[in-house]
């Protein structure tokens, strides 16, 4: 009986170590040997912003941010480092890890002034109206939503990062499905998700694209894209998206993602891609019931 005992307390603890391992490392999808100079280390250590090379088939060179498995590592890593890194990707995340310097160091040139951050809309500011296609390849104008609450955000469907548009999309899905489930939602509601990919994200792409994410199941969150670049390059800056696009035709890009009440008007501006679901319906919400939005 002991011996039985033993065994199953053995076994107990193989399921339990399996099984935390599971949730602490997912599963690799992709990973690359890297090359990069440090650009900026922020949050102390966590998120390393890196000026890299080509990763071939995935992402062209650009400087963008990266999340670092263990902070540690970034000890001793300052700007103009060069380091070399291994870049990993799971279905739902991404981190680098084995950090080392090479021993070269570049001159990192000041970053820009900041724009005007006074002009850009604000909560309490109007929206402005737009011409956009959605996936269907129909007309769509933000007035065509006038007394529903609309949540809108900016993507690429070739981004390659796990917790930038995939997650938007991602995040979308699940913020639909909870405002189904919700006795409370309001009677009318948009999900719009705009590219700022004008040549290569036409309706056709965004379809497809947007099936793999559930929206083709629901009437309520649209995919809108338009040929004419310089249109989405203006709706997106009014709120402080910028993207540029690298060499490989891949973008960097920061995130915004945008609430507008029943007159059109911004009660919610989400920086990063940090908010969660839930904080988002609690948001459109507060929007159609006319109250201030969530600090």
């Amino acid at each position: 009986m002991k011996l039985i005992l033993t065994a199953l307390s053995l076994i107990t603890l193989l399921v339990t170590a399996c099984s935390n391992s599971d949730i602490e490392s997912p599963e690799v999808l992709k990973e690359f040997t890297v090359k990069g100079v440090i650009v900026r280390v922020e949050d102390e250590g966590r998120t390393l912003i890196i000026k890299h090379e080509e990763m071939p088939g995935y992402m062209g060179a650009m400087t963008m941010p990266f999340r670092v498995k263990d902070p540690s590592e970034s000890d001793g890593i300052s700007s103009g480092d060069e380091i070399e890194f291994t870049y990993k990707v799971a279905e739902l995340s991404s981190w680098i890890e084995d950090l080392s310097k090479t021993g070269k160091q570049e001159t990192i040139e000041a970053a820009p002034a900041k724009s005007d951050q006074s002009s850009l809309l604000k909560p309490g500011d109007s929206f402005p109206d737009f011409a956009l296609l959605d996936e269907n390849s129909q007309p769509v104008n933000l007035v065509d939503y006038r007394g529903s609450v609309v949540a809108l955000t900016f993507i690429f469907t070739r981004c390659p990062v796990p917790e930038y548009c995939p997650a938007m999309m991602r995040n979308f899905g699940e913020v639909d499905r909870l405002l189904k489930e919700d006795a409370q939602t309001p009677e009318n509601y948009k999900l719009l998700t705009v590219s700022f990919d004008a040549g290569f994200d036409t309706p056709e792409i965004l379809k497809a694209y947007g099936r793999q994410f559930g929206q083709d199941a629901t009437h309520n969150w649209n995919l809108l894209s338009s040929p004419d670049s310089e249109q989405i390059k203006t709706l997106g800056e009014s709120v402080g998206l910028m993207f540029g696009k690298s060499n490989t035709a891949i973008y960097t890009h920061n995130l915004r993602t945008v609430v507008l009440d029943g007159d059109g008007k911004i009660t919610k501006i989400f920086t990063d891609e940090s908010w969660k679901p839930a904080r988002l319906v609690s948001e459109i919400k507060a929007a159609s019931a006319g109250c201030c939005p969530e600090s």
